[in-house]
């Protein structure tokens, strides 16, 4: 696992603009970074294609002046290595070919919208996106001028190390960052659980607090993050109780993190294109940006 190339998709919009600058000097220093634009230009209506210019024209006017501005903006990012792409096509099947081609290590987006609900708060390109690669995938909504120096990793079970855990601890690494892994059990889990040991103790559960007390065993995750690479000092836990996506959230506030770290399941094209609830809330909502990994 390594973090030496990057691919920054932008469509020269204020929010691809913003991570991708975010993603130069803070998420990616040092490495190499490809600035791809994707030029999709819909099919005029049969009856409006003669008021039209001819497609390869404005393919060429459109390719003009996509190659001033991917200029323009790879010197603004200051990087050692930038590689310029353009190309005409759907842009997500274009991104993904091109982070392919690059062998990349991260795919990076900027999110748009301010309206509730996935598609309009993240741009149906960023969604896709998510959908779709077989890679890291970045979204970058409304990065802070900071360094990435609290990651925030949010597991659903222990086990073997994974990929979330290992990019956290990559990264860790690279900018001297604390980690918290968060753990969050659903109500309904952890009220069922609570409520047969209340039969079995022959009381009845009126504190809401045992229903954390339940889950309450933070040396485990903790020690995962520090198998993983973290170091002791670096390395926390939380554990939580409720609906996973607002209890990440909220965790990301109050903890004031830089980066979510959150895996997908993934084997095969149908698993891709399926992103479970909890990631989809996470990304819907976030005000951070959120790196997903393929488990």
């Amino acid at each position: 696992m390594k973090l030496e190339r990057v691919v920054i998709g932008t469509d020269f919009s204020a929010p691809s603009v913003d991570a991708a600058r975010w993603t130069a000097r803070h998420f990616a220093r040092g490495a190499e970074l490809v600035l791809a634009h994707v030029i999709s230009i819909p099919e005029p209506p049969p009856i409006m294609r003669g008021k039209f210019p001819r497609r390869d024209l404005l393919v060429d006017t459109v390719r003009e002046g996509a190659e001033k501005r991917l200029k323009d903006l790879s010197l603004s990012l200051a990087a050692e290595r930038v590689w310029l792409e353009i190309r005409e096509g759907p842009p997500v099947e274009s991104l993904t070919a091109i982070a392919d081609e690059y062998a990349a290590d991260v795919v990076v987006s900027g999110a748009h919208g301010e309206r509730p609900g996935l598609q309009e708060g993240l741009g149906s390109t960023a969604e896709h996106l998510v959908r779709a690669s077989t890679r890291p995938v970045l979204l970058v909504p409304r990065p802070r001028e900071t360094g990435v120096s609290h990651i925030l990793v949010a597991l659903d079970k222990p086990g073997t190390t994974p990929h979330a855990l290992q990019w956290a601890s990559l990264l860790s690494a690279r900018y001297e960052a604390n980690v918290t892994l968060m753990h969050v059990v659903t109500s309904g889990i952890s009220g069922g659980a609570l409520a047969a040991a209340a039969v079995v103790a022959g009381a009845v559960p009126v504190d809401l607090r045992a229903q954390r007390a339940l889950a309450e065993d933070r040396g485990q995750w903790r020690q995962l993050a520090i198998d993983a690479g973290v170091p002791s000092e670096r390395a926390s836990s939380e554990v939580a109780s409720g609906v996973p996506a607002a209890e990440i959230l909220s965790a990301t506030e109050r903890l004031q993190v830089d980066l979510v770290v959150m895996g997908r399941q993934g084997t095969g094209k149908v698993r891709r294109a399926v992103l479970g609830s909890v990631v989809e809330g996470v990304l819907r909502d976030a005000t951070c940006p959120v790196l997903v990994v393929l488990e």
